[in-house]
């Protein structure tokens, strides 16, 4: 960045856009820059524009912020739209498969022209270009031959080298933004690679909580949610990758993503079991899946805490995870009461016992967790207090580990 901003001080324009494209990357590099070219007007300019009324710039960030992240989350759903509205004609072979691309790399492309801002020229190309690929890739017949699948095979790649001019913004292609462009596809790889690792865990644990209560729910979620999901996260990906940086704290920014997911999920989890009115008592399956829930809250509400620095202010996410250890406590509630039902109807066993002492354990860590957040909330502690409710009870779970470990075998005689 230091390289790029001393090759272009006789390029106002250039260095405006890049900028709008990579602030924080401009404004750590900037002091050194500055410092050795210290009598050039336009950098004078820029060392005032960069150092006054603060308060204002970072309020300027923030809402850059929002409204990068609003971006997503509109691009996003138009993408899992087109996907949801291509899938059906793919799969009935009346259309090319290889049209599902064009949910996503024009997509891309269009993220990256707002972000950029390029000549108007430029984004005519572009747009040209997809669709001239859209047409004739609809001309080509619906069969499987070599060629035929060479041509859909080879497509995507096209397409990618149209995403590359729209990230650069420029005909031109300068190897500093070229090798930029490279890296931001090893960080996409990485941050959508992840996201949709934990993608699949929270989809598998939604099924096999409503199927637990005889609610087959597979074909409408992976037709109308799972499809969304997946088309999102190159999106969502590129914001945490170039927005945030994949390179450190990527666990806290997964954990803002799904924690309003698993929220979602477990409030409508809560309501299905009121509204239908069946229970999960006699489904040996149900206590397992739900631990394992009950884990992924722990290690969100964890991730979270981690990812925040000392002193920082209350967060919309801060009421996502309150909201979300609630309805977890209130959930939990009912695997407590599903697992003395077990107890008292078909007998105590080490499994059933192993299992009630874990989630009693895990009730009270989440219940201890849960009020602090609420007085964190409510400003009367700081967030200091939520890191110790978390980290000082760790040791209970080694001890009962240790119990089930020494005691059962003898208490079960070896059974």
């Amino acid at each position: 960045m230091e390289n790029f901003i001393s090759e272009n001080l006789e390029q106002p324009a250039e260095l405006e856009r890049y900028y709008r494209q990579e602030p924080e990357k401009f404004i750590k590099a900037f002091p050194e820059v500055f410092r050795e070219n210290q009598n050039l007007t336009i950098l004078k300019v820029w060392q005032e524009r960069l150092n006054f009324d603060i308060p204002r710039n970072e309020k300027m960030e923030t809402d850059t912020r929002w409204k990068d992240l609003l971006l997503v989350i509109v691009i996003s759903l138009l993408a899992g739209t087109i996907a949801r509205f291509l899938l059906p004609s793919i799969e009935k072979e009346l259309i090319n498969p290889a049209n599902i691309v064009f949910s996503i790399f024009p997509l891309l492309s269009v993220y990256f022209l707002l972000k950029n801002r390029p000549s108007k020229k430029l984004i005519l190309s572009i747009s040209l270009f997809y669709l001239v690929a859209l047409i004739y890739l609809n001309f080509l017949p619906v069969k499987f031959t070599d060629s035929i699948i060479l041509a859909n095979l080879h497509l995507p790649f096209f397409l990618w080298s149209l995403v590359a001019l729209s990230f650069t913004g420029d005909y031109r292609l300068q190897p500093g933004k070229v090798l930029e462009y490279l890296k931001y596809n090893g960080e996409l790889l990485i941050s959508a690679g992840l996201l949709l690792i934990c993608g699949v865990v929270l989809t598998a644990l939604t099924i096999g909580l409503f199927a637990a209560i005889q609610v087959k729910i597979e074909d409408f979620y992976m037709n109308n949610i799972a499809i969304y999901g997946v088309a999102a996260a190159p999106f969502v990906g590129t914001y945490l990758a170039r927005a945030r940086g994949i390179t450190k704290n990527i666990a806290p920014y997964l954990a803002k993503v799904f924690s309003p997911l698993v929220l979602i999920t477990l409030g409508v989890y809560l309501a299905t079991i009121i509204v239908t009115q069946k229970n999960p008592y006699t489904d040996r399956e149900f206590l397992l899946i739900f631990n394992l829930m009950l884990i992924l809250v722990l290690a969100i509400t964890i991730f979270s805490v981690a990812g925040r620095e000392t002193g920082s202010k209350i967060t919309f996410n801060d009421r996502i995870i309150f909201a979300l250890l609630t309805v977890a406590i209130v959930i939990d509630c009912v695997a407590l009461s599903a697992i003395l039902f077990r107890l008292t109807s078909y007998g105590i066993t080490p499994n059933r016992l192993a299992v009630l002492g874990m989630n009693l354990i895990v009730f009270v860590h989440l219940l201890r967790i849960t009020v602090n957040y609420f007085r964190f909330i409510l400003g009367k502690v700081k967030v200091e207090m939520i890191e110790a409710a978390i980290t000082r009870y760790l040791p209970i779970y080694s001890l009962w580990a240790l119990i089930v470990t020494i005691f059962f075998p003898i208490i079960f005689t070896f059974k």
